[in-house]
């Protein structure tokens, strides 16, 4: 069982208490703005809560060379970055949720059946489907492929090298959860080939190098698979998984690089924090 969720909480680790210490005077500022902006992440459920030099410094009650000064070495420390998202700046905390938190809040959006591709009736070759996921991104054919030639085996469907090679071409750098519905539905349909839709016509490629902006980046999509009826994102930081169909996902939190540059605070926000810090 997981513990208790790390939004319920105002947490700042150890490490980075003894990092503040290293300020001196600081300390206390340091602690008093940190707390602040993980009090508004936790509001506003995300990491990336919208906070100004502004408003921060009327939530404090401090003078704006101050936040500035403060805000200036929490950058610099790399716990905050200031990011862009469209029109919009955040203030991005880096240490808030731990991956299973990240993980349970994925799971937590609900399915699409229609969008979710079927594994076929013959449930055959479950290790292979876990080796299959577990590749990198560009994913290779050969488990996929391995599950099409044992159904072609069983159901005595005769094929050749001219056949294989054909089906391997079919198949090759395509996204995993492509090649997989194109297995399934050939063999659910008890077909003696199989018919792998091109790109254009792809419902998963076109998020293909798109990133999400949730509690944690996630960096460039590189592959999609599908299995325990589980979307399976991988990007080049990390690794997702969660019942949430491309499609919701990307909707809700997608984002491409060029979107997302490091720039001064210009929102706004209209909340207030009420002595936080009293006790440091």
């Amino acid at each position: 069982m997981e513990q208790e969720p790390i939004e319920n909480l105002i947490v700042i680790h150890p490490n980075i208490l003894r990092k503040f210490m290293k300020h001196g005077k600081d300390f206390a500022n340091l602690i008093a703005l940190y707390s602040f902006y993980l009090y508004h992440a936790k509001q506003q459920k995300t990491n990336k809560p919208l906070a100004t030099d502004e408003f921060t410094r009327k939530g404090m009650n401090w003078a704006i060379d101050r936040v500035k000064r403060i805000k200036k070495i929490l950058k610099e420390m790399k716990l905050i970055e200031v990011v862009q998202y469209r029109k919009y700046y955040y203030v991005h905390l880096f240490y808030i949720y731990s991956r299973k938190k990240l993980d349970e809040i994925f799971g937590g959006n609900r399915e699409s059946e229609a969008s979710a591709p079927n594994k076929p009736i013959e449930k055959k070759e479950p290790q292979t489907e876990n080796k299959a996921r577990l590749k990198p991104s560009i994913p290779t054919v050969r488990p996929v492929l391995k599950q099409w030639l044992d159904y072609c085996d069983k159901n005595r469907i005769s094929y050749g090298k001219s056949n294989r090679t054909y089906w391997e071409n079919q198949l090759k750098n395509r996204l995993t959860i492509d090649q997989q519905q194109t297995i399934y539905t050939a063999i659910n349909k008890g077909w003696k080939n199989f018919y792998m839709v091109s790109t254009k016509e792809s419902k998963y490629q076109k998020f293909l190098g798109k990133s999400l902006m949730m509690e944690r980046d996630c960096d460039t999509l590189l592959d999609i698979s599908y299995s325990n009826k589980k979307y399976i994102y991988r990007f080049k930081n990390i690794t997702i998984r969660t019942i949430a169909p491309p499609t919701e996902l990307f909707n809700k939190y997608g984002y491409t690089k060029t979107e997302v540059k490091t720039a001064p605070m210009v929102s706004q926000v209209k909340e207030k924090i009420m002595g936080m810090v009293k006790r440091f």
